[in-house]
């Protein structure tokens, strides 16, 4: 019972975080709502028993991201967001096409032949060490472009950032 509880705790911040951050008109408050949705995430993959993974949720999306995101808003001219035109033609074609997906996602899920896979241990089917393992021999392609893609967006972020040098007249 106490379980079930903290489950729809975290799904609760997840909603809540994401419609604070879908439909909110100030810059600075939506960021907050993608917050507190990625930490009813991380709270989520806790009680799946993956702590790191959790832990990098926290780490990675609420501490940088989040961060730079409310950084890059800080440079920025426009702290709010533009109220959207009144067509209701787009806001009825938006609910339509949206509860079309859900139906269909919902009709493949209740049609789905969902196998048993055989249950693993906690500690061996989220190790850390069985996941760097993984991450380093199976996926050292994928975990190599993304070290790459990190260090492209921190160039761009210097470049960005750094005031430019005023040119001297010679």
């Amino acid at each position: 019972m106490l379980e079930q509880a903290v489950i729809y705790t975290f799904v609760a911040l997840v909603l809540i975080g994401g419609g604070l951050a879908a439909f909110s008109r100030q810059i600075l408050y939506a960021i907050i709502g993608l917050g507190i949705s990625l930490l009813g995430l991380a709270g989520l993959f806790l009680n799946l028993g993956s702590p790191f993974v959790a832990a990098m949720q926290v780490l990675i999306y609420i501490g940088g991201i989040t961060v730079a995101i409310v950084f890059a808003m800080m440079l920025s001219i426009a702290m709010s967001i533009r109220p959207p035109d009144p067509d209701n033609r787009k806001l009825g074609f938006a609910i339509a096409c949206a509860v079309i997906f859900f139906g269909a996602v919902a009709h493949l899920i209740r049609g789905a032949q969902f196998q048993q896979i055989a249950p693993q241990t906690s500690e061996k089917a989220w190790s850390v060490g069985a996941l760097g393992h993984a991450l380093l021999t199976h996926y050292n392609v994928v975990f190599e472009t993304l070290s790459l893609v990190l260090l492209l967006a921190i160039i761009g972020a210097i470049l960005i950032a750094r005031k430019a040098l005023p040119k001297e007249n010679s």
